[in-house]
């Protein structure tokens, strides 16, 4: 079988992919991406001009929700969403959460759109704002059994809220109590964090 993973430098929908596969331990070939790229040859890859995609034996996969449920459905363990099906319904309601309500509106391309006036510093600042804004209406609903997001285990749950939060401090927003308990408690676990991509 042939993975090829293609990232950008600081993609926080292509860290999530990678965490997958890193803690299923699915072996793939990571071909970073340059901004350039985006917007040319890679467009015959992915027409969006978005990473992450995944190729797997030539099939090519795109939008990292997607991606990972392909990868949960394909390679089931260790599972990341959860045992019964309310624990599958509060993963997956983080994702969305987070995928949709916090990631979309700070996305670079967006807010070149919409906010052509603002530079990039500009950008940065109220990109981080908005998702320290919502992260911290999402912290009043996980982490509620254990210091995972939902129930006992780790899931993609953890995965997406980890990976938004390190998002906000690399825009430069104040560490925040909450999230970094999350992240030491998800690192005491040395599958997690062995998994982990680096920044």
């Amino acid at each position: 079988m042939e993975v090829s993973l293609y990232s950008a430098k600081g993609s926080n929908s292509s860290a999530r992919v990678e965490w997958v596969l890193n803690f299923k331990g699915i072996r793939y070939d990571r071909i970073e991406i340059s901004s350039d790229e985006l917007t040319t040859k890679y467009l015959d890859i992915n027409p969006f001009g978005y990473v992450p995609s995944l190729c797997v034996d030539g099939s090519v996969f795109s939008e990292s929700m997607a991606i990972i449920e392909y990868l949960e459905e394909r390679f089931p363990n260790p599972s990341l969403f959860g045992k019964s099906l309310n624990e599958k319904t509060h993963v997956r309601r983080i994702c969305e959460y987070v995928n949709s309500s916090i990631h979309s509106p700070q996305n670079r391309t967006v807010l070149r759109f919409m906010r052509p006036e603002l530079d990039e510093t500009s950008k940065r600042e109220l990109r981080g704002n908005w998702i320290m804004c919502c992260l911290e209406k999402l912290s009043i609903s996980i982490c509620c059994e254990s210091g995972f997001a939902v129930g006992n285990d780790f899931s993609i749950a953890d995965i997406f809220v980890a990976s938004i939060y390190k998002k906000a401090l690399q825009h430069g927003c104040m560490r925040n109590g909450f999230y970094d308990k999350h992240l030491m408690y998800i690192r005491a676990h040395d599958s997690v964090v062995v998994s982990e991509p680096e920044v």
